[in-house]
């Protein structure tokens, strides 16, 4: 193939990309709340809520989870989440990245009730909160 051809190739698969994720991490309308690890804490500690360690691969949980699902099959694991759409389905990975992810496409299957903690568990655990 000519150079040319594969370098618009490339840069439109890099634009397809962006826009994308740019739509899964950044919607017109926020799908799910961000909340600081100590609000993400007190949240676990006072409501009745289903939390979810979504990272890949699996890692160490915060204290009250209740179920590791991969952040790219949540789909798949339908069966595991709360059957009441309206539920508080609390989200977190390592960074926060995989979490947003997870966080849209159970926006996308009709929960209403989604909370992600901002900064995954290297936030947390900058945050000084308890480890399982």
């Amino acid at each position: 193939m000519d150079a040319r051809v594969i370098t618009v190739v490339a840069v439109g698969a890099v634009i397809v990309f962006l826009l994308y994720n740019s739509y899964i991490l950044f919607p017109r309308e926020r799908a799910f709340v961000s909340l600081s690890p100590e609000e993400f804490y007190r949240l676990i500690q006072k409501e009745d809520v289903f939390v979810v360690d979504v990272h890949v691969p699996e890692q160490e949980h915060i204290p009250g989870t209740d179920v590791w699902i991969p952040y790219n099959r949540i789909e798949e694991f339908a069966d595991v989440l709360p059957e009441d759409k309206n539920a508080k389905i609390l989200v977190y990975c390592r960074s926060g990245h995989m979490s947003k992810i997870a966080a849209s496409k159970l926006a996308q299957m009709g929960y209403s009730n989604i909370y992600d903690l901002d900064g995954g568990i290297n936030a947390w655990k900058r945050a000084g909160l308890p480890m399982s």
